[in-house]
């Protein structure tokens, strides 16, 4: 009969790809009873995880601030999802779920957390929810919490709603959906919960009403979240008498995984993970003495182009050893020292979600702010950049590094893979012939147009860079060749760090061009949703316009790279595209800041690959 099923299942997870075209598929019913008290007391949690398991908090480290932190995901990740960091300190902002149903979630703070395994019957099916939400932004946050409450209460699935019944089929196998409802318990009828749980009080009666209210719920087809989150969910502070240990806010714990870490929740849907990876003086360069190879002055000195640009002193020769690898992302319970208290589980991984939702940044920001720009009046007469194709060479420089910045935001993926992993990358600059003031060219725009131009280019030389490095990065993987997979890691570290430096310039610059434009009568436009369609209209039916092409191509953009810009800007709505011309600039200019700042996170690497290289280095 297992077998059955298990093939049963495979066949409707194959056909799940088209999911809006098929009808939920009922999940098989394994009959089971209802259970009397003396069984609902006697049968241990789904999830077991307790303070007897937080044996690795650090109280020696209470105090211990690190100065910045960088973002997580920032670092290269593997195609198995290892990151791989350098000796500092790392922040995540992630998802976390409550995994303690009927227990208290304050909005004021207060205890701490510290780091505790996954423990008990269903861990590695809940650990397994945890992970491959990550992987599917399109299930809401909602879903899967409801899911993990359906787990911890033993719904049966074949008795959920179809939304929960699709969720289910998405995030767990065959054999855990199988395993899952060979456990279940029968629903409560609500008229009996009282006279089933009269005598009993405390956590137990909430955990144990919860849970029930949780499968009575999850059942009926018109069953909100809102009301599983007032069942399994107590705001407020809990009673004193269960804080069985002070755990204050901000104490470091021990990661099995090889580094330190903190909680800070924020209720129990969102929690801020903070890590310490620690120098380590025992372990020897695992590739060699690569690093102690920086003799020159280094690219950020070497680069006219980057005369604004801060130098990091070079690091000590030879380095001090430590520990250069990829860690596993942290897993595992957040847990309270009051024991009716959330315990937390924390969904570690970068999803497509996040990365939606900063790619859309971009698109309502630099890509608005183009989009806009080249309709408002005709991006040539409305900067007055003079004659030719000046105009437009600027607006195509704006879609390059919004192609070039999603590529580095997407650097989940390596893909594709490159062989030729053994180069080092070296930012290689599109030149652009200066601007000559004249025929109602200004001296003060021509000089701003130049001095953004300059930094354009270098950011999208750098940013170029980061990409290929990362892509090489994937090659070595591939190959197993754990030099080179460093080698090619350190050097994306390095370009991503420089591509903030650039971001920041060339923000600045963008904003001194239009100050000089500002100061010489241009005046803010108000783009109507009449004037967006009919801008967006014309370009699905004409396209770019051949000046726009010639200014593309003349920077070095592809026929697939202009496509996509096409493809990206028919994707606004006139009503997205509706608003002041200056406040879209003023975003665009603002989240470059915000995005260059952040980027400059990243670790020092010192630029070793560099020696004895002359720069710049021009594209023909």
């Amino acid at each position: 009969m297992r077998h059955k099923l298990t093939l049963l299942f495979i066949l409707l997870l194959i056909s799940g790809a088209a999911q809006a075209q098929f009808s939920i598929p009922s999940i098989p019913d394994i009959p089971v009873g209802l259970p009397d008290l003396g069984g609902l007391l006697e049968q241990e949690p789904v999830i077991t995880t307790g303070l007897d398991d937080a044996v690795f908090e650090c109280p020696e480290m209470d105090g211990f601030e690190p100065e910045f932190f960088t973002p997580l995901y920032d670092m290269p990740v593997n195609s198995d999802g290892w990151i791989f960091l350098l000796p500092g300190a790392y922040g995540l902002e992630a998802r976390s779920y409550c995994l303690h149903a009927g227990s208290y979630v304050s909005d004021t703070g207060g205890n701490g957390y510290i780091y505790a395994p996954l423990e008990g019957s269903r861990s590695v099916i809940i650990q397994a929810i945890l992970d491959r939400s990550s992987c599917h932004g399109e299930i809401s946050q909602y879903d899967v919490q409801s899911l993990i409450w359906a787990i911890l209460a033993r719904c049966k699935l074949s008795e959920m709603n179809d939304n929960m019944q699709r969720t289910a089929l998405i995030l767990l196998t065959p054999e855990e959906i199988f395993e899952i409802n060979g456990g279940a318990l029968e629903l409560i009828p609500d008229d009996i919960m009282d006279d089933l749980f009269g005598d009993i009080t405390g956590p137990v009666r909430s955990v144990l009403e919860a849970e029930a209210g949780i499968r009575n719920t999850l059942s009926r087809a018109e069953s909100s979240y809102e009301e599983l989150e007032n069942i399994a969910i107590i705001h407020g502070d809990p009673p004193e008498e269960y804080n069985e240990k002070d755990i204050p806010e901000g104490r470091w714990s021990w990661h099995p995984n090889g580094y330190y870490i903190r909680y800070f929740p924020s209720g129990y849907s969102h929690t801020r993970i903070e890590l310490w990876v620690p120098e380590d003086e025992n372990t020897e360069l695992s590739y060699g003495n690569t690093l102690t190879k920086a003799g020159g002055a280094g690219l950020r000195k070497d680069l006219p182009w980057l005369k604004d640009c801060p130098v990091p002193p070079p690091p000590p020769s030879p380095y001090r050893s430590r520990t250069l690898r990829w860690f596993k992302p942290p897993i595992g319970v957040a847990q309270p020292g009051n024991s009716v208290r959330q315990r937390l589980g924390i969904a570690t991984g970068k999803s497509p979600e996040q990365v939606d939702e900063e790619i859309e940044r971009i698109r309502s920001g630099m890509d608005k702010f183009s989009s806009v720009a080249g309709f408002s009046i005709d991006i040539d007469s409305f900067i007055d950049f003079g004659s030719g194709i000046t105009g437009w060479v600027f607006d195509s420089i704006l879609d390059m590094i919004i192609d070039k910045w999603s590529d580095c935001i997407k650097a989940l993926g390596m893909d594709p893979p490159r062989s030729d992993y053994t180069e080092y990358s070296i930012p290689i600059v599109t030149h652009v012939d200066s601007i000559i003031p004249g025929n109602g060219l200004s001296t003060q725009k021509a000089a701003a147009l130049n001095s953004f131009a300059e930094a354009a280019m270098g950011l999208i030389a750098v940013m170029d860079a980061a990409q290929i490095s990362l892509d090489r990065m994937g090659g070595a993987l591939n190959d197993n060749d754990e030099f080179w997979a460093v080698e090619q890691a350190l050097c994306y570290i390095y370009y991503k760090d420089l591509s903030g430096v650039f971001m920041e310039i060339a923000a600045d610059r963008f904003d001194c061009l239009l100050d000089v434009c500002r100061s010489e009568g241009l005046q803010d436009t108000h783009i109507t949703v009449a004037m967006a369609s009919a801008y967006l209209n014309n370009l699905e039916e004409n396209g770019f316009s051949t000046e726009a092409i010639e200014a593309a191509n003349y920077l070095g953009m592809t026929d697939e790279q202009i496509q996509n810009r096409l493809e990206i800007r028919l994707s606004f709505t006139p009503e997205e595209l509706e608003g002041s011309l200056f406040e879209a600039t003023d975003n665009c200019i603002s989240f470059m800041h915000e995005c260059g700042s952040q980027w400059q996170r990243m670790p020092d690497i010192y630029p070793y690959w560099t020696e004895n290289v002359e720069y710049p280095q021009y594209a023909d």
